[in-house]
Formats: C-alpha cells, structure tokens, sequence
C-alpha cells in the first residue's frame, strides 16, 4: 500500500511541476510582449491602439495566453490532489476550486478575442460610433470578469503556498514568498474595485508597467521556482534498482543408476522346495 501511495505521490509531483513550468514560461513571455494600453477607462484610445494592431499578432498573443492559464490550472488541480494526500484537504480545495473558476474565466474571456476583435476591427471604419458602443460593453463586462479571475487565482496561490510550507512540500521562504506576493495583488485589485463603484470605471490593475511586472511577472517566477521544486523531490523519489549480482548455480552432480523395469508380463512363481 505505501508503494501505490508513493507512486501516486511521484506522479503528481510531475504533473504539477511540469504543468507550472510550462504554464508560467508561457504566461511570462505573454506579460512580456503584452502592448501596454492606454487607462482602462479611455475606450476610445484603447479601440483605436486595437484597430492599428496587426489582427494575426493579437489573436496569437491571447491563444498562448488561454493555452498558459489551461495549464497553471491543470498543474494547480494536481497541486491540490498532493496537498490531499498529505493531509490538507480545506486549503487543497480552495486551491482547487480557485484555480478551476479563476482559470477557466481567463480562457474564456480571452477566446472572445478570437472573434470580437477582428469583428470590431472590420466594422469600426464603416460605423465608429455603434463599434465604440458594442466595444465598451465587451471591455466592461470582460475587464470585470478578470478581475474576479485575477482574484481567485492570487487566492489559489496564496492557500497554495500557506498550506505546502505547513506539510513539508516546498520551503518556507517559497511558500510565504508566493503567498506575500499573492496578498498584495488581492488587495491591489480590492483598492480598484473599491474606486470603481462611485465611479463606474472598469478595473484593470495590470495594464500599469509597475503592478504587471511587480506583481504579475513574480508571480510567475514563482510558479517555475514550485514547478521545479516538484520536478526535483519527482527526481530524488525515483527508486534506485538493487545491484545485479550472479545467481550461485549449484554444480550438478551424477544421478544414481536407475533400476531395470521389465515392460513384459512377470515370470511365473518359483515352486515350492522338495522336502
């Protein structure tokens, strides 16, 4: 029993720390050569640095996105089922819950990108002011949604990081480290929401150069850095097979002569002796 529970372990831990590796590059590279738009609020500017855009860049830039937050959820998911096991169910469901929710809600709002955008773009020359109107309910009700989204994965990241210090999965400056970071992102976007309603103004923190690469780019350092720490303990757990040593083969030794079996019928009994 303890060996299935130690390979359900090592497979795990490959799973999620490959999935955080690979979701977290992806998801870097995306911050990185993400345009940097004018306030959320500004539509009109936003549309018209929209409309100049190359349309197969834009689309390109959002698919490697939805594919990078596919898969920090799948890792996240796997990350859960290890907290599990080790006995933190109410944090490895929060993680789970939060990652699925908050993941799926950024795929989903950014495959609208692969259709609303070039749409909008065509028709923006012909009718600029029902394409502004149709765009600004599309920002709005997307830039709200991840908000909400951003939200729910700071909160999968900080349960992530409090409870794995706590079981002995990843080191303490790690899981806090994460879990810092992670706070100071919920309360970013808390502050935003909290403006937002006097005003109405839609929420966008990470369009800021300071809060994407303060907070968003640490963030995803820090899932390589989980990533790998789960690719190494996969690494050390793997079992070691025992040295090959000669099977001793007894020397073989004569066999005792058989006795002689007759296949014909028995002779018949001697008679009795003369007296």
């Amino acid at each position: 029993m303890a060996d299935v529970l130690e390979e359900r372990v090592r497979s795990i831990e490959m799973c999620a720390g490959l999935g955080f590796v690979v979701g977290a590059v992806i998801l870097s590279l995306s911050l990185v050569f993400y345009p940097v738009l004018p306030p959320a609020n500004q539509t009109n500017q936003i549309l018209d640095l929209i409309a100049k855009e190359d349309v197969g860049s834009w689309m390109t830039l959002h698919a490697f996105m939805v594919l990078g937050f596919l898969i920090v959820s799948v890792a996240f998911v796997a990350f859960g089922f290890l907290l599990h096991l080790r006995g933190s169910s109410g944090p490895a469901s929060v993680v789970t819950a939060s990652a699925l929710i908050g993941g799926g809600i950024w795929a989903s709002f950014l495959s609208v990108e692969f259709f609303v955008t070039p749409f909008i773009k065509s028709y923006y020359p012909l009718e600029p002011g029902f394409a502004t109107m149709l765009f600004n309910i599309v920002w709005y009700w997307k830039m709200g949604a991840l908000a909400l989204a951003s939200t729910l994965l700071f909160v999968a990241v900080l349960a992530a990081g409090a409870s794995a210090t706590s079981r002995g999965i990843l080191p303490v400056w790690l899981g806090w480290g994460g879990g810092l970071f992670a706070l100071v992102g919920i309360l970013i976007y808390q502050f935003e929401f909290w403006n937002s309603t006097a005003t109405g103004a839609a929420i966008n923190p990470m369009r800021a150069s300071g809060v994407r690469f303060g907070i968003g780019l640490p963030l995803q350092l820090w899932l390589i850095a989980v990533g790998a720490t789960l690719l190494r303990s996969y690494r050390e757990r793997m079992p070691a097979l025992p040295a090959q040593t000669r099977t001793h083969v007894p020397p073989k030794r004569p066999s005792a002569p058989r006795e002689p079996t007759f296949k014909g019928p028995e002779p018949p009994p001697l008679p009795p002796p003369i007296p």
